[in-house]
């Protein structure tokens, strides 16, 4: 009995003294666990917002998070540094980024902040083929490795997060035939639905995203091509408005388009387009202008393909250490605002202050000379900080692009020794990508407002 007592004590002290030193050394007990990733959604639109959280790490642990997606054959990098909290928990929501591409408490720092890697700095992130989703992974690190070249070991643990611009359910039409240069959107159901047509800007002309993301949230929408494509003008002052007239009619008549609720959306030069076609076409119920130019000069009202010889000045562009500044080539000394309001149709425009293509004194302009009796039907939103480049929520920031040689010569105002050159956007991160985020719902809440949603069965 003796000896079964004496057994038990020693087991007893045994234990006692296992549990002192897994107390007494956090990082080891803990470190028994794997690290697990839990991400929600996995699978989601560009738009939605994504949890991350990161537990079984040691108490107050340093780790690196880099996230990265190939694209175009570019790959795109961004990393931030998280500490554990006492639990050994990081959470995107809560949680401070310590060091990295962002730094604070930024739910969606880790894709916004993402650059290119290598030798284009000034490269854009842009999703040519909308029918696939963006592959990013996301792996974390022991310690601050955010200044690293290459991270020195292997991941604690990673997971795959897919973004879509372009929703399961979503046709898409590319317009090979006939006269029209584009791609036809269109919302899960049968219709009829409301009906947008989205332009970009001068440098490409046609990009999907937008309006792939729109189709998304139940408007179809016309993705079009007025450059570059075959049969189409080379010049960006060559562009055809009857082109563009002809190709949103024929869109608004298509079986699945509901004609009374019909809206234009455009970006840059897109956005000068979209408000010239309200001011010709009356079903055009609403429009919205992202950073684009509001104003023609005088002498050249309504005609657009006589701006090219005299404006924008190519005497304006101007060179500075980042790239090139074009908001002085619009400068002109007796301005007309495109007269979008004249049929009634409800305006938004959306304006980076910091704009360095098109001048943020124009949208001014463009509200003071509105006549008193439309003034209700426009809407101005300005964000400080904020870029030429506003693009759908959580997409990267850039603050200068490098076109190429190739476009640039198809820039009429553009002096030849500059063709070359970066092209300066402006912004500062957090600020244009909370923007971005802002921006995007109003310009929902717009389009909901004035053309309401789509009615897919």
């Amino acid at each position: 009995m003796l000896k079964s007592v004496r057994r038990l004590a020693v087991l007893s002290s045994h234990v006692q003294n296992v549990n002192r030193n897994m107390c007494s050394s956090g990082a080891t007990a803990t470190s028994a666990r794997a690290p697990i990733i839990f991400v929600h959604p996995k699978f989601c639109l560009v738009d939605e917002k994504i949890t991350i959280r990161l537990t079984g790490l040691a108490s107050n642990q340093i780790v690196t998070f880099v996230a990265d997606v190939r694209e175009n054959g570019s790959m795109f990098e961004s990393r931030c540094v998280y500490r554990a909290d006492d639990s050994g928990v990081v959470d995107n929501c809560t949680s401070e980024s310590l060091d990295g591409t962002f730094k604070g408490v930024e739910q969606m720092g880790l894709f916004w902040s993402l650059k290119s890697v290598g030798a284009r700095a000034a490269m854009r992130l842009v999703k040519k083929d909308v029918t696939r989703p963006m592959e990013f992974t996301i792996r974390v690190f022991d310690g601050n490795q955010a200044e690293a070249p290459e991270v020195l070991s292997d991941p604690l643990t990673k997971t795959v997060v897919r973004r879509t611009f372009m929703a399961p359910h979503v046709k898409r039409l590319p317009l090979r035939d006939g006269r029209f240069r584009g791609t036809v959107f269109l919302p899960e159901g049968t219709g009829p639905f409301p009906a947008l047509i989205d332009m970009f800007g001068g440098l490409v002309s046609q990009v999907e995203t937008r309006a792939a993301l729109l189709a998304s949230h139940g408007y179809a929408t016309l993705s079009l091509a007025y450059l570059y494509s075959e049969g189409l003008p080379q010049m960006l002052m060559d562009v055809d408005i009857d082109y563009i007239q002809e190709a949103f009619e024929w869109f608004s008549r298509l079986e699945y388009i509901d004609a009374t609720r019909l809206g234009a959306v455009g970006l840059c030069f897109g956005g000068f387009l979209a408000l010239t076609l309200t001011s010709i076409l009356p079903q055009i119920k609403a429009v919205v202008n992202i950073n684009g130019i509001s104003i023609t000069p005088g002498e050249h009202f309504g005609k657009i393909d006589s701006l090219g010889k005299e404006w924008p000045k190519k005497e304006g562009v101007e060179i500075t250490e980042e790239g090139l500044d074009l908001t002085p080539a619009y400068e002109c000394k007796n301005p007309r605002a495109v007269p979008a309001w004249q049929h009634g149709a409800k305006i938004l425009v959306v304006v980076g202050e910091d704009d360095k293509q098109v001048h943020p004194k124009w949208h001014t302009f463009f509200q003071d000379n509105i006549p008193a009796q439309f003034k209700d039907n426009l809407q101005v939103i300005r964000y400080p900080d904020t870029g030429h480049l506003i693009e759908p929520p959580h997409m990267p920031f850039i603050r200068a692009i490098e076109p190429g040689r190739k476009r640039m010569m198809t820039l009429d105002f553009m002096p030849e020794e500059f063709k070359d050159e970066k092209v300066m956007c402006g912004g500062h991160m957090v600020a244009h990508s909370h923007a971005q985020e802002d921006a995007w719902r109003r310009i929902l809440d717009f389009l909901n407002m004035h053309l309401g949603t789509g009615s897919g069965s």
